[in-house]
């Protein structure tokens, strides 16, 4: 133990190099945080829509919300990071909406490249690489919930918005591979587990094609008395409590003999092709095929779709035109013996930029009626449409006004017409104001 002099000697001696100590520590630590940060980027994306008018048919209102609807999101932060080396990183979010609760955002995930062509990451995801988009008028401002079987988003292939393993290969150039199995913090058996396995690709040849595949596993199928099934409540269609008991744990078990569930099981599936022609400049026409593969009598609302046919087409005219259309084509399964008629979906859309900043934008939407048994009518055909204006405001804001229509009681995004009765002819409609940011 050292006595006072000599902890006094020292303490003069540190007293010389602590500036030198402290500079060196400091900068040390400045540059360390200024590398992480270099390696990390914050961003988002948000549009609020507000009508100061608006009708559900019957009163006049006031309605508020995103484009598809729900608590308007007024903020959100998106957040990724990147090794210097470029393999190595994670992506996470945050949605901040008006009523002032905190939600997590569409992703969470970390990755890693242990090769230049390999990308392994784990995680909630995202992913739209082999999604098939056709975006345009109304989807940008209050969307007609009842104009379209098919949104614009997924219209001609689906996105990947799972939770799982994912690996991501590109071979070589315009070769893009992707698997993901969905492996959660539950304990499924592997086999039931890997029938939920999804894989796609996409191919593209500059200048002229791109080919797209998507295998997507349900292992969704019925349940027999007794069973015990182990899946994530939002897959799982429980409609009567008398007929399945739910544990605290998510253990569902059903009842009866007619009970029946999405679970685990079976090798239920979506087959996918989407292909793109990019030949014309200024042209992009695509068109997508779905096929649903349903097993030992799985009628599921995610499920009764037996093929769908889509077409989606945008052309830039000139500079300042461009018109868009789209379309698909839909049958059934029959489902609780009741076989369910053919279906269509058609819409066309208009884009003009009028310079300084401002662009007009309009659409026209039509669905055919769901019809039953070739007589029934289950719910009339409706037509939407949608007119406005946008302002660009500085760099990355926009501002907008619209007129929006819908027939036979339908919906707007947070305007809910009246109660359908197949042959209420009200009319909805709804003028917002759009507000919209990006960073």
């Amino acid at each position: 133990m050292l006595n006072l002099p000599t902890k006094c000697y020292f303490l003069n001696i540190l007293s010389h190099f602590y500036p030198l100590f402290f500079n060196t520590t400091y900068r040390m630590a400045a540059f360390a945080a200024v590398s992480f940060a270099e390696g990390i980027t914050f961003g988002g994306w948000l549009r609020c829509l507000a009508a100061p008018v608006a009708s559900n048919g019957e009163d006049t209102i006031t309605a508020a919300g995103n484009s598809w609807g729900a608590v308007p999101r007024s903020a959100r932060l998106n957040f990724t990071a990147v090794a210097p080396d470029g393999n190595a990183g994670f992506s996470s979010g945050i949605k901040n909406p008006a009523d002032m609760t905190l939600e997590s955002g569409d992703e969470a995930n970390l990755w890693v490249k242990p090769l230049d062509i390999v990308k392994v990451s784990y995680g909630k995801y995202d992913n739209n690489t082999l999604r098939g988009d056709l975006c345009y008028g109304s989807w940008n401002w209050m969307r007609p919930n009842n104009a379209w079987y098919v949104g614009d988003e997924g219209l001609l292939m689906s996105g990947n918005g799972d939770t799982g393993l994912m690996a991501e290969v590109t071979p070589m150039d315009g070769l893009y591979i992707q698997a993901l199995v969905p492996i959660t913090e539950k304990n499924i058996k592997a086999g039931d587990t890997y029938k939920k396995l999804r894989a796609g690709f996409a191919y593209t040849v500059p200048g002229l094609v791109k080919v797209k595949g998507q295998y997507i596993g349900r292992g969704k199928g019925s349940v027999k008395v007794g069973d015990t099934i182990y899946a994530e409540m939002k897959d799982v269609d429980v409609t009567d409590p008398n007929t399945f008991e739910i544990k605290d744990n998510g253990t569902i078990k059903p009842k009866n003999k007619t009970a029946t569930a999405d679970a685990d099981g079976n090798s239920n599936c979506t087959l996918e092709a989407e292909v793109d022609v990019l030949a014309v400049e200024g042209l992009f026409a695509g068109v997508g095929f779905q096929y649903n593969v349903v097993k030992d009598g799985n009628k599921s609302a995610n499920a009764e779709d037996q093929m769908k046919i889509a077409l989606g087409v945008s052309y830039q005219v000139m500079p300042e035109l461009k018109v868009s259309a789209s379309g698909a084509f839909l049958t059934y399964y029959k489902k609780n013996d009741v076989k369910e008629d053919s279906r269509f979906q058609a819409g066309v859309g208009v884009d003009y930029d009028l310079g300084d900043g401002l662009a007009a934008n309009a659409d026209f939407r039509y669905k055919s009626k769901a019809g039953v048994d070739g007589t029934k009518t289950k719910y009339s055909d409706n037509m939407s449409f949608s007119v406005g204006v946008v302002k660009s405001v500085s760099s990355n804001g926009k501002i907008g006004v619209a007129f929006q229509g819908t027939t036979n009681s339908g919906s707007l995004a947070t305007i809910a017409g009246l109660p359908h009765d197949g042959e209420n002819k009200n009319f909805v409609w709804a003028i917002p104001v759009a507000i919209e940011v990006s960073f």
